[in-house]
């Protein structure tokens, strides 16, 4: 018998080494894969969050106007103690840019006026007939939309006090300012009022304001009056007063507000950019025809109340159409928004977008004149 070799009997049997050409060019289309799968995962979740972001973005610039303008709403009419308040007699709708105390005095009796401001060309529910009106402290206004004026006294007196009393040297710091004092008059004990621009003089304004309370020998309080124009220009940053070529060649439609203000000791407007990618403001209004402190019938754009009427308006619907400020790629917005009633015929008013990729959104708030309506159910 033969006897096997030690090298035959132990020999191991073959082993590859490596890779073949085809296992390594499946590798590679495998790697390519997944990297390219991770890639799309990536940005479509970096697309998504831009996304997110901007509909945050839109969401609070429309919840910040609606807050805004209904906070400050809410306080029209408000000119501390007084009880009545004096009844306009102007012919005609007073100048919301007034800058003197005496005229602005006079417009009191109106807490809240406002104007359906043209549309550049006829558009559904819009008025592109009559002529805008001549307001020299705002600018840029875009056409088909409105603008609201609010009137009040600040309630919040206490920058211009020392320990509660009226201090004259913090009066005279706020130079320019148009103060309300409402007091006593102390020879004859009768109740009275009075509208003065602060000096930046002390004496002056100890002099001006003569008003005291109920004992007759403590100065009466005095109130910064508050007047704003909430408005919706046509860009965001003008470029020497224009809107052309603004906001680098792409105009953000921008909630602003006038407000009556001092430059040089001397009462002055300043406008503030309030929220951008508002691009509609519509407002109604409620009045009392009755006079019980609660709207009577259905609410009527601006043009519709009449001079004698805009005393009686005890409340306000707000329409607010705000877009996006950056478009969102692959999305086209062809849609119709009711923006309520926006014009002097009563037409119920519609924007259709224009088919671009800005993401919108309606917000509407009903707001109550509390100060007007409160003091005739009172």
């Amino acid at each position: 018998m033969t006897k096997l070799q030690p090298s035959q009997a132990l020999r191991s049997p073959a082993r590859q080494r490596g890779l073949t050409l085809v296992e390594f060019m499946i590798s590679i289309v495998l790697g390519m894969i997944m990297v390219a799968a991770l890639a799309t995962l990536i940005a479509d979740q970096s697309n998504n969050r831009a996304e997110v972001e901007r509909n945050g973005r839109l969401i609070e610039n429309g919840r910040y106007s609606v807050r805004m303008m209904v906070d400050d709403l809410q306080m029209a009419g408000y000119w501390g103690e007084l009880s009545n308040t004096p009844a306009y007699a102007g012919a005609a709708l007073p100048d919301p840019c007034e800058l003197a105390a005496s005229n602005i005095k006079d417009a009191m009796g109106i807490h809240v006026q406002a104007y359906d401001w043209p549309a550049a060309s006829a558009a559904a529910g819009y008025n592109a007939t009559g002529t805008a009106p001549t307001l020299s402290c705002i600018g840029n206004v875009k056409p088909g939309t409105d603008v609201i004026v609010v009137r009040h006294a600040d309630p919040d007196a206490s920058a211009l006090q020392t320990g509660g009393i009226t201090d004259m040297n913090k009066v005279a710091a706020a130079a320019g300012s148009v103060m309300l004092q409402t007091g006593m008059i102390a020879a004859t004990q009768g109740f009275d009022y009075m509208m003065v621009a602060a000096s930046s003089t002390a004496n002056t304004n100890t002099t001006n304001f003569t008003l005291v309370k109920k004992d007759l020998t403590t100065r009466a309080t005095l109130r910064k009056t508050v007047v704003r124009i909430y408005y919706v220009s046509s860009c965001s940053v003008e470029v020497a007063g224009s809107c052309v070529g603004a906001d680098n060649g792409n105009p953000i439609p921008t909630l602003k507000m006038a407000e009556l203000s001092t430059a040089g000791g001397a009462p002055a407007w300043t406008k503030v950019s309030l929220a951008e990618g508002i691009e509609n403001l519509q407002v109604t209004f409620g009045v009392d025809s009755d006079n019980d402190g609660a709207p009577n019938g259905l609410d009527v754009a601006p043009g519709s109340v009449a001079l004698a009427s805009w005393p009686d308006v005890m409340s306000a619907k707000l329409t607010l159409l705000v877009r996006s400020n950056e478009a969102s790629p692959g999305y086209s917005d062809a849609k119709t928004y009711a923006m309520g009633t926006v014009d002097s015929a009563g037409t119920d008013g519609t924007v259709v977008a224009a088919s671009d990729r800005y993401r919108r959104h309606v917000f509407v708030q009903s707001v109550r004149f509390v100060n007007p309506s409160g003091r005739r159910t009172s």
